[in-house]
């Protein structure tokens, strides 16, 4: 590949990694939704793990951007080893929110946690987790769409919790990651609702991607993943933050779990819906458009009728004499056969043929019995006396 090609594929891989991290940090920071300069008791401490949940998932999602932002420098001749490399870049370019999240951190008092290490720690580990994202994202299947679908839901639930203390000015509560924390929702609803807000999320979005992904006509097995790559970012973030020690993270967190699961199953539903009676009417293509991964099958040429097909348009020769004789023949061939008849009467009998009466008398067929077994008419002894047999029948 050439030397320019890869510097346009690492560059934007890279560069825009760094600015949706940089981007989506600041955006938390300026919302309220991470705040890093405070002192948290043992009390509250699963508070600053929900934000590490936050710092891991800005990694992630980071550097999947990254990998979109490649995809449109990346060669249709690139293989695998092309795509990890730009995945790589978009990795690094995510770990641009490291000392972002470190620098403020620093005045942060949690009791018995180093938290300028953990934070650090929590978004080197979420940029490296990025590659494979990435990676997925570089590809030509229809994985980004559920890594863009998931992050907007995500970003949708969060502004949703932050709205209302936006509007009244009262001190915004913890929000969690992919839970909805607004004011005007009950603490039982809420407390319910954080175990199912992203299975059902990541269901729907499986669902919809997985019927996109089946109307280009793609493979069953593409088809029943498309829904997997976004729930997948929030299962790994919660993974690297922790499940907490209370009710608070512990919800949300084995929500998290559920929530790949969920994506996958949603589109392999959309992988196993029949498809509708339009595909069965005549002149409506059964088979989907060729794409680059299924190329169109191999054509034959039409082939001209062979020499029996053509001769099967008529009678053959001879089928008239053979309905004469088992007396199933149409009147043109009983005429034709009477015809001759006639015609043949008037012969002398020493002209006569066994072809004129439409009769051809032929011997019994005998091919499984040995020539020299096979029974022979016998001939008598006296020549003689055969000749005064057919001179006496010719006076009879």
């Amino acid at each position: 590949m050439a030397f320019r090609t890869w510097v346009k594929l690492l560059g934007a891989a890279f560069g825009a990694a760094a600015l949706v991290g940089a981007g989506q940090l600041g955006l938390a920071y300026g919302l309220g939704i991470l705040n890093f300069t405070r002192v948290v008791d043992a009390t509250a401490r699963d508070q600053w793990t929900a934000q590490l949940g936050w710092v891991a998932w800005f990694a992630l999602t980071a550097a999947a951007a990254g990998g979109l932002a490649g995809r449109t420098r990346l060669p249709l001749t690139a293989g695998a080893g092309t795509r990890m490399i730009g995945a790589i870049a978009a990795g690094v370019g995510a770990a641009a929110i490291v000392p972002l999240t470190m620098q403020p951190a620093r005045s942060a008092e949690i009791a018995g946690v180093n938290a300028v290490f953990v934070i650090g720690s929590c978004a080197l580990i979420g940029a490296a987790g990025g590659i494979f994202a990435a990676y997925a994202a570089l590809g030509r299947s229809v994985s980004h769409w559920s890594l863009v679908t998931l992050s907007g839901a995500v970003w949708l639930v969060a502004l949703t919790s932050v709205a209302p203390s936006l509007r009244s000015g009262e001190t915004l509560p913890p929000v969690r990651l992919g839970v909805l924390d607004a004011d005007f929702v009950p603490d039982s609803l809420i407390e319910r609702a954080a175990l199912f807000t992203m299975p059902v999320l990541a269901l729907l979005s499986g669902l919809v991607i997985g019927l996109a992904a089946r109307r280009r006509g793609l493979s069953t097995t593409a088809i029943a993943l498309a829904g997997l790559p976004g729930p997948a970012l929030l299962t790994v973030a919660y993974l690297i933050a922790g499940p907490g020690a209370t009710r608070f993270q512990e919800v949300p967190y084995y929500g998290a779990m559920t929530a790949a699961g969920a994506g996958v199953f949603g589109s392999v539903i959309a992988a196993m819906l029949r498809r509708g009676p339009a595909s069965d009417q005549p002149g409506s293509p059964l088979d989907p458009e060729p794409t680059a991964d299924r190329p169109p099958l191999p054509q034959r040429d039409a082939q001209p009728d062979s020499a029996i097909a053509q001769a099967g348009g008529g009678p053959l020769p001879g089928t008239g004499a053979a309905q004469a004789i088992t007396g199933r023949a149409s009147v043109a061939a009983r005429s034709t056969v009477a015809a001759r008849a006639a015609v043949a009467a008037q012969r002398p009998e020493h002209e006569l043929k066994p072809s004129d009466t439409g009769v051809i008398t032929m011997p019994p067929f005998d091919g499984f019995t040995p020539p020299s077994q096979q029974q022979r008419p016998a001939r008598p002894d006296n020549p003689d006396g055969e000749i005064a047999d057919w001179v006496s029948g010719l006076g009879r």
